[in-house]
């Protein structure tokens, strides 16, 4: 019941966030992060442990885009396009990644990948079990221009058993995931949303 209701709030959010870029001829082939309302940022809060909205815009070349999420321990990649889901694109739209904790096992998340955009809307949920740690960080792109050769990182949720202070991917990271790999090795499992876009 709970995956059902957060999967109706996000759409629903997505289609406002949808609806208010898709007029913008300026912002073509890029991803952003949206401007949210104080009522969107309580949704989500309320209804996610961790949420991360992208939008993208690109022209009529881009046919494609797929989304997946990779697991990385200690700096090694050990599980790739967990999730992979490839949709078809038409100007604008909202990436939403989301987790949430289940209630009958705290160590077991649902992980949450959505497309919104004006070809319609696709979803993939699948289970984590993510083991306690001290500590943990996130973050996301700022803005970033799509490009049909990479394979961009555009969110990531870090977590570290250390005591020591850890602080999120530096935005070099996002920009240039290939030539910064060797930031996850600071963390002892590092989850990163990734995208591409095909022509």
């Amino acid at each position: 019941m709970r995956k059902i209701f957060l999967s109706i709030i996000l759409s629903l959010l997505s289609f406002s966030l949808v609806a208010c870029k898709a007029d913008d001829p300026k912002s073509e082939n890029n991803l952003s992060v949206p401007e949210l309302t104080a009522r969107e940022k309580a949704i989500l809060e309320n209804s996610s442990e961790h949420s991360f909205l992208i939008n993208f815009s690109v022209d009529d070349t881009y046919k494609e885009m797929s989304v997946w999420v990779e697991k990385y321990e200690f700096g090694k990649l050990v599980e790739e396009e967990k999730g992979r889901m490839t949709t078809g694109v038409e100007k604008n739209g909202t990436i939403i990644f989301t987790t949430s904790k289940t209630d009958a096992d705290q160590k077991r998340s649902m992980f949450n990948i959505s497309i919104q955009s004006n070809d319609g809307s696709d979803t993939v949920t699948y289970p984590e079990t993510i083991d306690e740690m001290d500590s943990r960080v996130w973050g996301s792109i700022g803005k970033l221009k799509i490009n049909s050769t990479n394979k961009l990182a555009l969110a990531s949720i870090c977590y570290s058993s250390g005591n020591k202070g850890i602080h999120s991917l530096s935005t070099d990271f996002y920009g240039d995931s290939d030539g910064h790999m060797d930031e996850l090795k600071e963390y002892d499992v590092v989850y990163l949303l990734r995208s591409e876009f095909t022509k």
